[in-house]
């Protein structure tokens, strides 16, 4: 699955889900997630990247926490990047849940 994020203007950065009939705030990429985006950008203005709950792709989100509004992921196999990013139930649209591995690349 391919997903693009984008940061407007203000610095706040969103995930791109036009099928998504909640509310934009709800798509917005914070607590480590913006800081995670900023690192994988090249324009500092979007990220697209290559999503799979399999093993396909080299760097993987695993799930640390969970709780009813969200989770947290430890990022592995990105060099330069050592924060954990929080996902909220925004993926539960895209995967049913959150699972608990997300392996991605950079396009």
């Amino acid at each position: 699955m391919e997903l693009t994020f984008e940061k407007w203007e203000d610095g706040r950065w969103f995930v791109v889900l036009p099928d998504y009939d909640g509310d934009q705030e709800d798509l917005e990429m914070v607590d480590g997630a913006d800081k995670f985006l900023d690192y994988l950008t090249e324009d500092g203005l979007y990220v697209t990247v290559d999503v799979s709950l399999e093993d396909d792709y080299p760097v993987r989100l695993k799930l640390v926490a969970h709780d009813e509004i969200g989770g947290r992921y430890q990022v592995e196999n990105l060099d330069g990047f050592n924060e954990d990013v929080w996902l909220c139930n925004v993926v539960h649209f895209l995967f049913g849940e959150h699972p608990e591995e997300i392996y991605f690349n950079i396009k």
